[in-house]
């Protein structure tokens, strides 16, 4: 079957063609648009972890040895333990390899980590921002083409 084609810029068939597209972009925006929202949320959600994790450092520097203390065993599950050194932490660096490092080493990860979630949120809400620009052209054309 052929396709219809008009040289006519009103024309009504053309015109549902360009909608039908329009919609079906606008439906991809609004799907990649979703998607940054999740990865936004867990950008934050990491820096809220990491910023917590600064904290709890500093407190544990500032204890003194000897002190009762609980250790998380997971899940909600602690036991009762003794500080006995406040000076260095372990740390896991992947793969199941855990190192030594000192509390400032330790800080200094940290906030380098910080540093690189800063940035990936910038970027991710820089493409969210002209996800959204997109969508507003898109829907704009969308209202001319139902005039």
């Amino acid at each position: 079957m052929a396709q219809h084609k008009c040289d006519d810029p009103d024309c009504k068939h053309d015109n549902s063609e360009k909608m039908e597209q329009k919609y079906v972009m606008l439906q991809m925006i609004d799907a990649q648009i979703k998607e940054l929202e999740k990865e936004i949320s867990a950008i934050e959600q990491r820096a809220f972890d990491i910023a917590s994790l600064k904290s709890s450092l500093r407190a544990f520097g500032e204890t003194k040895q000897g002190s009762k203390s609980f250790s998380s065993l997971g899940l909600g599950i602690y036991c009762e333990s003794e500080v006995k050194n406040t000076k260095e932490v372990l740390v896991n660096v992947g793969s199941g390899v855990i190192v030594k490092k000192s509390v400032a080493d330790a800080e200094e990860m940290l906030a380098k980590q910080m540093s690189q979630i800063d940035s990936v949120a910038l970027q991710l809400t820089q493409n969210l921002t002209s996800m959204a620009t997109r969508a507003q052209e898109i829907e704009k054309e969308m209202q001319e083409l139902a005039k």
